[in-house]
């Protein structure tokens, strides 16, 4: 079966979006992730929170590869990213990624910033390119940023530039590691609404995040991580009301009065 048949399979089948069995990921002696088990639904919007090194970004990272794990299966789209390099090609085509840091070319305008991949990845036009980028330049609301260079953009500016040139690639998953943690406060809300309206779209996110009210907000459940486990999974209401974790309560009562 080829890969792109078995992701038109895995969706008409209803599969999970991402699915991890017994997950478990190492730095040298250091257990980052531990016998990780995780179901996302197609369109559903996960948050995970936790404190400083818990895991939310390796667990996120190995979404798409960007971290190898030494035990358990990934399947994304229904294709496991853990049985070879063909199928991570493939789906790393399918997933987008916005990082803490921007990670522009200085050296590239806006407008090429967004079209690089979608030419070199998926050999589409550079009329194509320049048209799909315009759009969503659009949809994040910087339209006329187009032919500027990233230093002359606010960091806020840029990480919206990030995320319209994941979406160029026309992902069918948004990975989200701490997009507004490296933004000045007035910032943030910005990047946020931009988030929001593409969870309202129906779009497949997964995002690692401090911001507990855009969890509230968006998220279908919300993920607490801590010490390499997942510690508890809940809805919103649930997780921020009613915590069943001691751990979880403790966290969230350090955030409360952060």
């Amino acid at each position: 079966m080829s890969v792109t048949n078995a992701t038109d399979r895995a969706a008409d089948a209803g599969m999970p979006a991402v699915r991890m069995e017994g997950v478990d990921k190492w730095y040298s002696t250091f257990h980052a992730l531990k016998n990780i088990d995780l179901e996302v639904a197609r369109g559903e919007k996960i948050v995970v929170c936790g404190p400083s090194g818990s895991g939310k970004s390796t667990l996120i990272r190995c979404v798409n590869q960007l971290e190898e794990v030494q035990k358990g299966r990934i399947f994304v789209e229904g294709i496991e990213l853990t049985a070879g390099p063909k199928n991570v090609e493939q789906i790393r085509r399918d997933v987008g990624m916005v990082f803490q840091q921007f990670n522009l070319f200085p050296h590239m305008t806006v407008l090429e910033n967004c079209t690089l991949a979608p030419m070199r990845v998926r050999g589409v036009s550079k009329a194509e390119a320049e048209e799909t980028a315009r759009k969503f330049l659009t949809r994040v609301r910087i339209p006329e940023q187009a032919d500027k260079y990233p230093a002359q953009l606010s960091g806020g500016q840029q990480q919206r530039v990030a995320i319209a040139r994941a979406l160029c690639m026309n992902p069918k998953i948004m990975l989200f590691d701490e997009p507004t943690s490296a933004l000045d406060p007035e910032m943030v809300k910005e990047v946020l609404d931009t988030m929001i309206d593409l969870a309202t779209e129906g779009m497949t996110m997964m995002v690692v995040t401090h911001e507990m009210g855009f969890a509230r907000k968006v998220a279908d459940r919300v993920i607490f991580m801590d010490q390499g486990e997942i510690v508890e999974v809940a809805e919103p209401e649930e997780f921020f009301s009613n915590p069943k974790q001691e751990r979880t309560r403790t966290f969230l009562g350090q955030i409360s009065h952060a």
